[in-house]
């Protein structure tokens, strides 16, 4: 006896058609340190001016990852008064 087979994610990305169409979901929210942010995909515009960077900040806070990223990051400051690495990373991710 062989048991159906459930698909519970779909294989692969949506289509640009599928986009486009409005089938997409065009408002996003996403967890980040700062708060929620509203991300809205926009098939119009050739660039945005965050890119990816809410969800990889969404990925790193949801993970638990931030501190760990920023601890095993190359950067080295010799000055007394140096910011720490985390204020750094936190500033380019505009969250701290």
């Amino acid at each position: 006896m062989s048991l159906p087979v459930i698909t519970t994610h779909q294989k692969g990305e949506q289509t640009l058609s599928e986009i486009t169409n409005g089938s997409a979901t065009t408002e996003l929210s996403v967890d980040t340190f700062g708060g929620r942010v509203h991300v809205e995909w926009d098939p119009q515009s050739a660039v945005t001016p965050l890119g990816q960077l809410p969800f990889f900040i969404e990925f790193l806070k949801l993970g638990n990852l931030f501190f760990s990223w920023a601890e095993d990051c190359p950067m080295t400051f010799t000055s007394p008064n140096a910011p720490s690495k985390k204020d750094v990373l936190g500033r380019l991710c505009c969250q701290f």
